[in-house]
Parts: structure tokens; C-alpha cells; sequence
């Protein structure tokens, strides 16, 4: 496996590591890069500006052979997420999702089906994502 090391959002900028085969830095980010609904809005914008941020520094650290990957996942059952009764992946598959993606050198590591289906849809008009903008006929 490569030498990999995670971040909640800073990166190390260091070259590879003497006897490594590669370098790489990864990012635990969240689906809601990719979505807001109401009352969320700063949230999901920090999020949005959190994957502009992780593609940027790939870009940045790709010359001195370093790989950078992003881990994006939506709600989960850990601490920040105590109070909320919706839906959560367990941790122990976004830790497994995580590893097999950096074993398999994935540059944007999608942990469930929601940040699947959310990746998808980002090239569909926004009406697919915020049915209730629409104006009633």
C-alpha cells in the first residue's frame, strides 16, 4: 500500500519519502460538496469550496509525485452526527471504501451510494437536484 497519510482538511506538502514508491495525501470531505438545502447553505458552500480546494493542491503536488485523494461520504454515525435521526453509513465501511479507493489509486473516493448518486448528478440541470424550485404549472 502506499504511504498515505489522512487529513481533515490541511495537506502536507512534502515529496516522497526515501524508499517509497509513492506519496499520497488525502482529504475526508463530504457529500454535501456537491448539494445545499435550506438552512445548510454555509455548510454545503464550505464543502463545495473544500473539493475546489483538494483538486487545486493535486494539481499543486502532482509534479513532486505526490497523489492527493478526496474521501467523500455522506451522513455517518460519528459524534457530529449524534443528534440527527436520518439514515448513516457505519464507519467501518467508509474506513474499508476509503482504503480499497487508495489501493486502487481513485482520485475522488465516493464511500456510498448517496455521494454516487450526488456525483452523478452534477451534470444534470439543477431542477433534478431541487425538485422544489420548479414553478408549478
Amino acid at each position: 500500500m502506499p504511504n498515505t497519510s489522512w487529513c481533515s482538511f490541511g495537506y502536507t506538502v512534502m515529496g516522497s519519502p526515501s524508499g517509497s514508491a509513492q506519496n499520497n495525501r488525502s482529504g475526508v470531505l463530504s457529500a454535501m460538496s456537491w448539494l445545499s438545502y435550506d438552512g445548510a447553505n454555509a455548510y454545503s458552500a464550505s464543502k463545495a469550496a473544500a473539493w475546489s480546494l483538494t483538486n487545486g493542491i493535486r494539481l499543486e503536488l502532482a509534479g513532486q509525485g505526490t497523489t492527493v485523494a478526496g474521501l467523500y461520504l455522506a451522513s455517518t454515525d460519528t459524534d457530529m452526527m449524534a443528534g440527527w435521526d436520518v439514515e448513516k453509513n457505519d464507519p467501518a465501511d467508509v474506513v474499508r471504501a476509503a482504503l480499497d479507493g487508495i489501493e486502487a489509486g481513485r482520485m475522488e473516493i465516493l464511500a456510498d451510494d448517496n455521494s454516487v448518486q450526488l456525483k452523478a448528478a452534477l451534470s444534470a440541470d439543477p431542477s433534478v437536484l431541487y425538485p422544489q424550485t420548479v414553478p408549478a404549472a
